[in-house]
């Protein structure tokens, strides 16, 4: 047994490569499918009318659900490269521990948090001239409230992969100390994020500049970083592997 997990080694850092490239080209794919397919960039003003909201849809409604049906299809890319993020911290711990297992349980809740949202941005799009300006509104400020709202889970990502990064002692590590800094700004700076249900306009509402602009901001810098640190950590952890592996043969 031992040696058929040797030989798939090579295999699994491969296909962990493979998983911290997923979550680049799935922002680049959910955000040309939400912002630039969806035309929902910038957001629309939780101050407009319900008659201004509705308008929007029906006038965009083709583009709105083809958008979504982009986003729907991107979002599961972050499926492997948060199953890398997991394998990475379970590293650094030298098997399941309390940082992975909680980054586990967090990963759970992005997934849905950027599928479920679209599903009713999908339905105010999909018949909006025959329903009440009120009814689409009302959709309208789900979608937005739980898009926006939901950061918690990617604090605790970020505050898991933090602690991970300080406490490394893997050879070659697994995470730099300066992401474990990183990981910190970007919790610190998706804060705002949380209370957009508390404000209708100014820079805490969710089209304002704490809550949607620098969260989204941090975001798309965080996902590139954690490719780039995830995708070096797994080429050096391949090299050094294939150095010792003839040493690692009997004699």
């Amino acid at each position: 047994m031992a040696g058929v997990a040797g030989s798939l080694r090579p295999v699994e850092l491969t296909l962990q490569r493979i998983g911290a490239w997923s979550g680049t080209i799935m922002i680049l794919l959910y955000g040309a499918s939400f912002s630039g397919i969806a035309q929902l960039f910038p957001p629309l003003s939780p101050a407009a009318s319900a008659d201004e909201i509705a308008a929007f849809f029906v006038d965009h409604k083709l583009w709105i659900r083809f958008g979504v049906s982009g986003a729907l299809l991107s979002a599961v890319l972050a499926l492997p490269f948060l199953a890398t993020i997991v394998l990475r911290i379970r590293r650094v711990e030298g098997g399941w521990g309390m940082l992975s297992m909680t980054q586990l349980m967090a990963a759970t809740v992005f997934v849905p948090a950027l599928l479920f949202p679209q599903f009713f941005l999908g339905v105010a799009a999909y018949r909006p001239e025959e329903r009440s300006a009120e009814l689409t509104q009302a959709l309208n400020d789900v979608f937005w409230l739980w898009f926006i709202g939901i950061v918690g889970t990617i604090i605790v990502q970020n505050l898991t992969l933090a602690a991970a990064s300080f406490i490394d002692k893997a050879d070659p590590p697994t995470f730099p100390r300066w992401y474990g800094y990183l990981n910190l700004w970007v919790a610190t700076l998706s804060l705002p994020g949380c209370v957009v249900v508390v404000f209708n306009d100014g820079p805490l509402a969710w089209n304002g500049v704490f809550a949607f602009y620098i969260p989204g901001l941090v975001l798309v810098v965080w996902l590139f970083c954690t490719t780039a640190v995830m995708s070096t950590s797994i080429k050096a952890q391949q090299r050094a592997e294939a150095g010792a592996l003839p040493e690692a043969q009997p004699a």
